[in-house]
């Protein structure tokens, strides 16, 4: 009898749960941006105690004549790793610091999937003090993929004395340290993940930059090919970040020093640091017996400045408009995530919202509160957290949102941003008004009394400065209308005066009806096609629609305080009817 043999293994025989090589195949695609994958291997330097940390992207060219980054170098002057340590290094699921909670990295898995992510080599040296020689170790997934097909165990080899490459010697501490190197890089292609290196190498200093803020900002130095990077603070409340260095190029630039100012004390008096408003400072959440910390703030006023300028070149050098309803989570000083987050906004998020800083900070006692996974990478509050953050978010982005409206106020105050909104249709109206009854309204009999009131009008519109002031009323003079957006106090909306046939028109600024349907038309009208979302036009559009028939019931409501209002307005009406019909019909597609 011949017993055939097969492939069935025999029962008793145990197989492995994990093929190695395909395995690590597969799990290459981690979902990692790149500079969320390099912040894995900082938080392995920040652990091991370095001061300095640096980063090379290396760029080459292929045979087709596409460039690409095919090396990715990462040194640090850390603590290093002896060889009792270093060849855990590459092992996926080892951690010295195993499922801690008072550490940065917890699950032994971040540094490896992220070099995988992007790469298929990984090669790390280290060091624990000047004397001793550079240990080496390294996975080669290829290597392990050969390895598996001919059924050798796929592992990692004991430390060896391979010298590092000579264009990173340069670049090694002087004492202890580690240097990871990602070669085989097969991911990072022009293109791909950016339109070039370049583009690619500006996202990951901008990305590192906002996520290691309390480190950079503390004085732990990281740079990205030599470029030493500055903490952008989504709050805007760190002194010496990025947003005070863009905002200070950006106002001694357009800020001259005056004739009784030198230009060293011009110098020493010009302002460095733009704080924001605080609305709320680490305000406590109670949560599985531990504490979550929420800040809001809102923009200074040389960030939010006027409506419509959230998404212009200085908004944009401030990231302002990736701002926009996001929240940045941190976990023991290092940003795990910084995004929307679903249903957590108080009526969703409002364009008005770039401008407000949100953070919620934690430690990593609360990362299953959080839904922290085991890459550190997405964050979603569980239902009791979410509730309280909305509870919290729903009171405080309120009175964010109004501190916004005083801000820019002030700004416009400051800066006169309205001045001469009106005139290419007060020009237009000129010509429309030799065919409309004339005025009868004979305002103040005092030539000395109108000249004060044309003054004050243009001291509201342009400042102190007198020769402009001379220069605005002649260009005004021989207009029938004038109509300017200036603040004044109180609740008038619109204050009308007559100056011997002349109406002067002055809207304020200050009212809710030109904040919540004037400026946000301006915004909209003054931008280039494709720049409003239609989300955006739609809201508008929505809150005008309201305005006008609120104004409309206004005026309605005003009239019922007398007793015989249509005697009294009856006039009032019939002239606002029929001044309105003929003007719309003259003037039209003048802005």
């Amino acid at each position: 009898m011949v017993i055939k043999k097969t492939n069935t293994p025999d029962i008793k025989q145990r197989i492995p749960v994990v093929l190695t090589g395909h395995a690590l195949k597969s799990l290459r695609d981690s979902g990692y941006s790149l500079a969320a994958a390099l912040g894995e291997v900082i938080d392995n330097s920040l652990e091991a105690n370095a001061n300095n940390i640096l980063l090379r992207l290396d760029e080459t060219e292929n045979r087709y004549g596409k460039k690409h980054i095919n090396r990715i170098v990462i040194v640090d002057d850390g603590f290093g790793m002896g060889i009792d340590i270093l060849p855990y290094y590459l092992q996926i699921g080892f951690s010295t610091r195993y499922m801690q909670k008072d550490t940065i990295g917890k699950y032994g898995v971040g540094a490896k999937l992220a070099a995988l992510n992007y790469g298929c080599r990984i090669d790390v040296w280290s060091r624990t003090q000047q004397e001793e020689p550079w240990q080496h170790v390294y996975f080669d997934l290829d290597d392990a993929i050969e390895q598996e097909k001919k059924g050798e165990v796929v592992g990692i080899e004991m430390p060896d004395l391979k010298p590092l490459p000579e264009d990173v010697v340069s670049l090694l501490p002087q004492s202890s340290g580690t240097v990871v190197i990602w070669s085989k890089v097969d991911r990072l292609e022009e293109g791909r993940r950016a339109p070039d290196a370049q583009a690619l190498r500006i996202e990951v200093e901008k990305e590192l930059s906002r996520m290691f803020r309390y480190f950079l900002h503390g004085g732990i130095k990281i740079s990205v090919n030599e470029t030493k990077l500055i903490p952008y603070d989504p709050l805007f409340l760190m002194e010496g970040s990025w947003a005070d260095k863009v905002l200070t190029k950006h106002y001694s630039r357009i800020s001259k020093p005056s004739e009784q100012d030198n230009q060293e004390n011009f110098q020493s008096s010009r302002k460095t640091h733009f704080p924001a408003f605080i609305v709320v400072n680490q305000e406590r959440i109670e949560i599985g017996g531990s504490l979550a910390e929420l800040t809001v703030t809102v923009y200074p006023k040389e960030v939010a400045r006027e409506p419509g300028s959230g998404g212009d070149e200085l908004a944009k050098k401030l990231r302002v408009p990736e701002n926009e309803g996001c929240i940045s989570f941190v976990r023991l000083d290092r940003e795990i995530n910084y995004t929307n987050v679903a249903r957590i906004f108080p009526r969703g998020v409002q364009p008005e919202d770039r401008f407000l800083g949100i953070e919620v900070a934690f430690k990593p006692d609360l990362d299953d509160y959080f839904g922290v996974r085991n890459v550190k990478r997405g964050v979603e509050p569980h239902d009791e957290l979410r509730a309280k953050i909305f509870t919290l978010l729903k009171k405080y982005v309120r009175e964010a949102r109004a501190i916004l409206d005083e801000i820019r106020g002030e700004f416009v105050r400051e800066n006169q941003t309205h001045q001469g909104e009106h005139i290419p249709i007060v020009k237009a109206t000129k010509k429309a008004n030799r065919t409309l009854p004339k005025s009868r309204a004979k305002g103040p009999g005092d030539q000395i009394e109108q000249e004060r009131i044309k003054r004050d009008l243009a001291k509201d519109v342009i400042g102190d400065d007198k020769k402009a002031q001379e220069e605005y009323l002649e260009s005004i003079k021989d207009l029938p209308f004038v109509i300017e957006s200036v603040d004044f106090p109180g609740n008038t909306f619109i204050d009308i005066q007559h100056l011997n046939g002349q109406v002067v028109i002055r809207l304020n600024t200050r009212h809710r009806f030109y904040r919540e349907m004037w400026e946000p038309i301006r915004s909209i009208a003054e931008r280039s096609p494709g720049g409003v979302s239609s989300d955006e036009a739609i809201r508008t559009a929505k809150r005008t629609i309201e305005a006008l028939t609120l104004l409309i019931i206004a005026y309605g409501k005003a009239e019922s305080m007398d007793e015989n209002p249509r005697e009294r307005y009856g006039d009032l009406r019939i002239y606002w009817g029929q001044f309105t019909e003929s003007l719309m019909g003259k003037v039209k597609d003048i802005i």
